[in-house]
């Protein structure tokens, strides 16, 4: 069985109507998210065209060093659009990329949240699988899995690497991942986190990255009716 997207975003999830057991996320809690400096906040509700262009353009000329950029301005606004709007696609809950200060990614982030109303959460167990089958893709070695206790409550932890095929079939490309799928207690839905880069010299730094922020995830009270999921300066 695939995961299914609910289709929330701001970091939100839910629960089944009626199920007193379970509180709903979105009535009361958000995420928060503790992105150090280097992380570039992407998360939009609109993944249209001119709010990416908007956003890009916003992120390029505000949140880095012209002194120490390597790459010229216009190129990095086009990167940033490029990946605002992949990142938002299917109105992802959260996305950021980590740039280099000369203006390099090194790795993107996005989370999502998974669930069906009527059926059970799977277990950590149950989901590995799920976490592991990418479209169009192929896992080389042996993937590295683990399970363990957040404080923001149970997770499933994959990485591993993908050869992902080319436009028609022709040709691959190499890449890494590590997704977490997360279990808030009392909450139906679960949240995966994914990060994942293409050149292996950054894997050291984008595991260290990933498993920085996912330590430090916290689920927060809603402090008034709107308000989305929150980045820490």
């Amino acid at each position: 069985m695939p995961l299914r997207r609910t289709g929330f975003f701001w970091g939100r999830g839910q629960v089944e109507d009626g199920d007193a057991d379970r509180e709903r996320l979105s009535d009361s809690r958000v995420f928060e998210l503790p992105f150090q400096p280097g992380w570039v906040d992407l998360t939009r509700e609109e993944g249209g065209w001119i709010e990416a262009w908007s956003t890009a353009t916003a992120v390029a000329t505000t949140q880095f060093d012209p002194a120490k950029l390597k790459v010229g301005t216009k190129a990095l606004i086009r990167d940033l659009r490029r990946r605002t709007l992949a990142l938002n696609s299917g109105e992802s809950s959260s996305a950021a990329v980590y740039y280099t200060p000369e203006g390099r990614a090194v790795a993107e982030l996005r989370t999502d949240w998974y669930g069906e109303i009527g059926a059970p959460r799977p277990s950590p167990e149950e989901v590995v699988p799920l976490l592991l089958d990418g479209a169009g893709s192929e896992t080389i070695g042996e993937p590295d899995i683990r399970y363990m206790d957040l404080p923001c409550g149970s997770a499933a932890r994959v990485q591993a690497t993908l050869a992902t095929r080319g436009r028609l079939g022709f040709g691959s490309r190499r890449g890494s991942f590590i997704k977490y799928a997360l279990f808030p207690p009392g909450v139906h839905d679960l949240c995966v986190v994914w990060v994942s880069w293409w050149d292996e010299r950054d894997s050291d730094e984008a595991v260290r990255l990933t498993d920085e922020v996912v330590a430090g995830m916290r689920l927060v009270p809603l402090e008034e009716e709107g308000t989305e999921a929150r980045v820490q300066p």
